[in-house]
């Protein structure tokens, strides 16, 4: 995409001025696969003031810029985080497919695309009792022809996607999984991919059979003594 090379300059910025890029991404899904997200990215004043030096030359400009940018319906706010200044990204989603087209048009705009920073592909599937997502983190950081060795990149990015799910999960296999949310960890060094499998026909999950024994017991009970009254 062409906003990547442009990305390329600031991360070139980050890495030589030991600065730092922090992103949070968090999705949640309701029972019908409605739902809501944020987005949060938080960078360095002197990232900011870099920013906005080669927003002559380039599209990309300040936090505000992105705001400014951002397509109607979203909501966003301005904060300040210790050192770093931040912009938090907010919207909700009837379903997957409207979920699928707000993020293409984030990556529209140069500007809007910066909040989905790390993420190369991303894509949901919800079909015979299964809803899954997959993707793909981009490599920020060209490695292989820096003259930085890969240690030089440490604790320059720090990037978080989270996605909170109905049914039960099934991949990743975590034994310990918190309010059905599974978080993936981007570096910004190398491409990862990620997966969630989630199972959404639990029909014979131990609630249900519980409350199905319960009730025909109910009935035979009533049944039974139905019969002896005649």
């Amino acid at each position: 995409m062409k906003y990547k090379n442009k990305i390329y300059l600031l991360v070139a910025f980050l890495v030589f001025s030991a600065c730092e890029i922090k992103w949070d991404m968090n999705v949640e899904f309701n029972e019908n696969f409605s739902g809501k997200y944020t987005i949060k990215l938080l960078i360095n004043e002197e990232l900011q003031l870099y920013a906005l030096d080669i927003g002559e030359e380039s599209s990309i400009g300040s936090l505000n810029d992105i705001i400014t940018d951002l397509p109607d319906g979203f909501g966003s706010s301005i904060f300040q985080e210790d050192a770093y200044l931040g912009i938090l990204v907010r919207n909700d989603f009837d379903n997957i497919d409207e979920l699928k087209d707000q993020f293409e048009l984030l990556k529209s705009n140069e500007n809007t695309a910066l909040l989905l920073l790390p993420i190369e592909d991303i894509d949901f599937q919800n079909n015979d009792g299964e809803f899954r997502i997959y993707g793909s983190f981009g490599e920020l950081f060209d490695t292989e022809n820096e003259i930085i060795n890969q240690s030089g990149y440490e604790n320059v990015f720090d990037g978080k996607l989270g996605f909170k799910v109905p049914g039960e999960i099934t991949k990743p296999n975590i034994s310990n999984i918190v309010e059905n949310t599974i978080i993936f960890e981007a570096d910004g060094v190398s491409s990862k991919t990620f997966e969630l499998i989630s199972s959404n026909d639990r029909p014979l999950n131990p609630i249900n059979i519980a409350i199905a024994f319960v009730v025909l017991t109910a009935v035979y009970f009533f049944v039974r003594q139905s019969r002896k009254i005649k």
